[in-house]
C-alpha cells in the first residue's frame, strides 16, 4: 500500500499516553487454547457486527497471528461466527475448507498450497487445526476462505468444472476460449496476447456469469444453492485476475476482495459472520492516493457499521519476510518512528493490549489526537534496509509507514511490545541464479537424468523428474528429455528445463527457438510449450538476484497436447537492453512431455515501417 513521508510530528501529548494507559484492555498472553476471559471487554467492541477485520503490521509477525487465533476463538464460542477468511486465493483455499469441515486432505499441504508463503506457518496450521477440532466438537460449523483474487489458473478451472456439472456445452466453450487462464505459464502472458484474444476470454467471462443469472433455478435444482454460489464465485475472481493480470485497472484488488467477501457472506446465509484476516493496509478505512480505496473502506460503503475494523501495532522485535535478494529471512527493528501511533501506543508501558478507539472521548486532547494524521509502521511481504549500516534505519525508512488517522480507519487497535517472527512450516530454497552461458548449451540433450547444461525448477513437493534418454527418440532420430509432474488433484503449477544464455551473441536480433514436442496428459491447462525470457539487470548494477524480465515470448497462447510429435517454436527480437536470455521446456498440469530436435537460431528480424 502506499506509504507516507516520515514527518516526525511531536510525541503524543501526556494525557494521551496516561488515556491510553487507563483505557488498555490488557491481555494475559498471546497464546492460543488459554481461556477467553482477558479478551472479554472486546464483545462490546464487536458487539453485533457481521465482519470482524482483523489487521497486522507486518505479514511475519508470530504475536499478531496467535492474537488473531484468540480472537477468532472469542468470535466462533461466543458470538456466533461461522467463517474465517484470509487474505489468500478463494479457489485455492477450498482445499483447506474441506480439511476443517470434514477432515478431507493433508491441511500442511493445502495450507501451502494457497500461494501465500506469509500464511505457511505453524500458528496458521495451528488455527487451521483448532478449527477443526471445533467442527469435529460443534454443530455449529465454521468455514475456511480466502478472498482474494490474483491467481486466475484455479479460478478457470473451478469454474469449467461447475460447468461440466450443469452445462456441458458452455463448458467446452469455456476450455478453449479461457485457455489463456487456465494454467499458470500462460496466465503470466496474458497482458502480452493480442488485444483480440484477451477481449475473447472477457467475453467468455461476461457469458458465464450471465448464464449464472439466467439458469440460476435449474443450476442450483442440479447442484444445491451452496456450490451455485461458489461456482459464480470462481467466474467473478476469474474476471478480477484477468483484469489485474492486463492491467486494465490500477486499483482492482482490494474493491475486488471486498466483493468477494461480501459474496462469500451471501453464500452462507443470512446467518453468517465473517473474522477476516489481513493487513492493516487492507482492512483500514482508507483511500490511498496511488491506489484507491483499501478493502476496509470499500466494505464500509457495503455494509457500514455492520463491519469492526481491528488494526496491530507492536514497539519492537523480529518478524519474516522477503529480503532484497528475494530470499525469505527474519528481520528486525529496534523501535518506533517517532511521532507514530506505534510509539504512542509504546508509550504507555504495558507488554500487550487492546484499545478501543471507537468509544475513547470525543473531545479534549485524546479526540484531537484520534483525528490527525499520523505514521504507522507497515511492511509488507518484502524488506531491506536501504543503509545496511545504519541500525535505526528503519525507523524514518517512508517505505515501512502508512499514514493514518486512528479513529477513521480502525475501531481497535491490539498492541505487542516485544515480537517474534512467525514460524515457518517448511524451509523455502534461497533463489539460486542460473549460470550463464556464453552460447546455447547441450540441445542434444546428453547426459542421463537432467542433461548437463541445464536446471531442472519446479514444486519441490511434487512428484518430478527429468529424463534424458536415446531409447525414445525424436523425429529426426536425437535424444529426448522427458518432463514429468504428478501433484494429484493440484492441476496448476508447471515444471520447467531451463538455462541462460548470455544476450550479447544476439542482441538486436530476433531469435527462434524451436523443438519437437509430444504429451501424453489429460485435462484442462495441461501440456508443453517452449519459453524464452529476455532479463535485464538492474541500472545500477545490483546483485544478480534482481534482476527483472524485459518480455517474455511463448510458443503457444497456451499448453499444447499433442500425442503425436509435432515442432512448435517461439520467435522474439532481442531487447537492446538485455543481458540474458532464458530457454525453457515446459510442462504445465500433470502428466509427462518429451522434447527433442531442439535448435536455436538466428532468422531475418521482421521490417519496421
Amino acid at each position: 500500500m502506499d506509504t507516507t513521508d516520515a514527518r516526525n510530528p511531536p510525541p503524543a501529548p501526556a494525557a494521551v499516553v496516561e488515556w491510553i494507559r487507563s483505557a488498555a484492555i490488557p491481555l494475559t498472553t498471546a497464546e492460543p487454547r488459554h481461556g477467553l476471559a482477558d479478551l472479554a471487554p472486546l464483545r462490546a467492541v464487536i458487539g453485533d457486527a457481521r465482519i470482524v477485520s482483523l489487521g497486522e503490521a507486518t505479514h511475519g509477525t508470530r504475536e499478531f497471528f496467535t492474537l488473531k487465533h484468540r480472537l477468532l476463538e472469542l468470535c466462533v464460542a461466543e458470538l456466533g461466527f461461522t467463517m474465517f477468511c484470509i487474505e489468500a486465493s478463494f479457489p485455492e483455499s477450498l482445499a483447506v475448507n474441506a480439511y476443517v469441515l470434514d477432515g478431507t486432505g493433508d491441511p500442511a499441504a493445502a495450507l501451502a498450497n494457497m500461494r501465500f508463503w506469509t500464511w505457511d506457518t505453524a500458528e496458521v496450521l495451528d488455527l487451521i487445526e483448532w478449527m477443526r477440532w471445533w467442527n469435529v466438537h460443534h454443530d455449529r460449523k465454521v468455514k475456511f476462505y480466502g478472498f482474494d483474487m490474483q491467481y486466475p489458473t484455479v479460478a478457470a478451472l473451478g469454474l469449467i468444472d461447475y460447468l461440466d456439472r450443469v452445462a456441458p456445452d458452455l463448458a467446452a466453450e469455456c476450455r478453449s476460449e479461457l485457455a489463456p487462464l487456465a494454467s499458470d505459464v500462460a496466465t503470466d502472458r496474458f497482458a502480452q496476447l493480442a488485444a483480440a484474444r484477451r477481449d475473447e476470454a472477457f467475453a467468455c467471462i461476461a457469458r458465464m456469469r450471465e448464464a449464472f443469472a439466467q439458469r440460476r433455478e435449474a443450476w442450483i435444482a442440479a447442484t444445491g444453492a451452496l456450490d451455485w454460489h461458489l461456482g459464480r464465485l470462481h467466474a467473478s475472481v476469474l474476471d478480477q485476475a484477468a483484469r489485474l493480470r492486463a492491467d486494465l485497472s490500477s486499483n482492482v484488488r482490494d474493491p475486488a476482495m471486498a466483493e468477494n467477501v461480501c459474496a462469500l457472506l451471501e453464500a452462507e446465509g443470512p446467518a453468517a459472520k465473517a473474522v477476516l484476516w489481513a493487513h492493516n493496509g487492507h482492512v483500514a478505512r482508507a483511500v490511498y492516493p496511488e491506489d484507491g480505496k483499501a478493502m476496509g473502506k470499500a466494505l464500509d460503503e457495503m455494509v457500514g457499521r455492520a463491519q469492526v475494523v481491528i488494526g496491530f501495532s507492536f514497539d519492537r522485535g523480529a518478524f519474516q519476510a522477503r529480503s532484497s535478494s528475494s530470499e525469505l529471512a527474519d528481520h528486525r527493528i529496534a523501535g518506533p518512528m517517532p511521532g507514530s501511533l506505534d510509539a504512542a501506543l509504546a508509550q504507555a508501558g504495558l507488554p500487550r493490549f487492546a484499545l478501543d478507539l471507537a468509544n475513547a472521548p470525543r473531545d479534549g486532547a485524546v479526540a484531537a489526537w484520534l483525528a490527525a494524521e499520523m505514521p504507522m509502521r507497515s511492511v509488507g511481504a518484502v524488506y531491506y534496509l536501504k543503509d545496511d549500516d545504519a541500525v535505526d534505519a528503519a525507523k524514518v525508512d517512508p517505505r515501512y509507514a502508512m499514514a493514518i488517522v486512528p479513529r477513521a480507519q480502525f475501531d481497535a487497535i491490539v498492541f505487542v511490545t516485544d515480537t517474534t517472527a512467525a514460524r515457518r512450516n517448511r524451509a523455502l530454497p534461497a533463489p539460486q541464479p542460473l549460470p550463464i552461458h556464453d552460447a546455447p548449451a547441450n540441445l542434444a540433450l546428453a547426459g542421463d537424468g537432467v542433461p548437463a547444461g541445464w536446471r531442472l525448477v519446479g514444486a519441490e513437493r511434487h512428484k518430478i523428474d527429468a529424463v534424458a534418454s536415446g531409447n525414445d527418440p525424436a523425429p529426426s532420430g536425437g535424444r529426448t528429455v522427458r518432463l514429468t509432474r504428478d501433484a494429484g488433484r493440484q492441476r496448476w503449477g508447471d515444471v520447467r528445463l531451463v538455462q541462460e544464455v548470455a544476450a550479447q551473441i544476439s542482441r538486436g536480433q530476433r531469435v527462434r527457438f524451436a523443438a519437437a514436442i509430444r504429451t501424453q496428459c489429460a485435462g484442462t491447462g495441461a501440456g508443453a510449450l517452449l519459453l524464452m525470457r529476455f532479463r535485464k539487470k538492474p541500472d545500477d548494477g545490483g546483485s544478480s538476484s534482481l534482476v527483472r524480465d524485459l518480455t517474455v515470448a511463448a510458443s503457444s497462447d497456451a499448453p499444447a497436447q499433442s500425442p503425436q510429435w509435432t515442432t512448435v517454436a517461439v520467435e522474439a527480437d532481442v531487447p537492446d537492453e538485455a543481458h540474458s536470455c532464458v530457454l525453457a521446456l515446459v510442462m504445465s498440469g500433470n502428466g509427462s512431455a518429451w522434447f527433442g530436435d531442439l535448435a536455436f537460431t538466428m532468422v531475418a528480424r521482421a521490417a519496421t515501417t
